[in-house]
């Protein structure tokens, strides 16, 4: 099938486009502001604690586990990413210092620990949140190499402009959620 040049259609088909992202937006907002995706008390406070711990802003961590997981402690992803803040066994194992199961890393307590150790961590080697984030989402060797390949981009910029769909994406989410938090 030949593609159509009449304007007319054109414009429709990128009305229908950009209508379908716009309700796939809207949808995700209203999931946020429903309270869907919010922590239960016992995993504020597991939150809380964890942050406290690794001195970071509980709102950062609520964001981090929102966008992740929507706050199941049982999500998978197709990475292979367990638990509220969606850890691969290989970075729980390397912060844990020890041998883990997929069960122990699902752990909420566990979980969220591990979690914050590495926001710290990623925090302290980067020195700035968006950059942290990055390198939660796409791993600290591509943020590394987005950095090299880009020396003249700021933080802001890199997000936009060198990182992942999938990255820039989760940096948004995260930052717009804290604002909710």
């Amino acid at each position: 099938m030949i593609a159509s040049t009449d304007p007319r259609r054109v414009v429709r088909r990128r009305v229908l486009v950009y209508g379908a992202l716009g309700a796939a937006a809207a949808a995700s907002l209203a999931f946020l502001l429903m309270g869907r995706g919010r922590l239960g008390p016992d995993l504020r406070r597991l939150a809380r604690r964890a942050a406290a711990q690794y001195g970071l802003a509980p709102e950062l961590v609520r964001a981090v586990v929102r966008t992740e997981s929507g706050g199941n402690p049982r999500a998978v992803s197709r990475a292979h990413a367990y638990g509220l803040m969606q850890l691969t066994q290989s970075t729980a194992v390397e912060l844990a210092g020890e041998s883990l199961t997929v069960e122990q890393i699902m752990e909420p307590e566990r979980n969220l620990d591990l979690g914050c150790k590495y926001l710290r961590r990623l925090l302290d080697r980067y020195g700035d949140l968006r950059l942290a984030l990055m390198a939660y989402n796409a791993g600290p060797g591509r943020v590394d190499r987005w950095r090299r390949e880009n020396p003249q981009l700021g933080p802001e910029e890199l997000v936009r402009e060198a990182a992942y769909k999938e990255t820039r994406n989760f940096v948004r989410r995260v930052l717009f959620s804290m604002k909710g938090a």
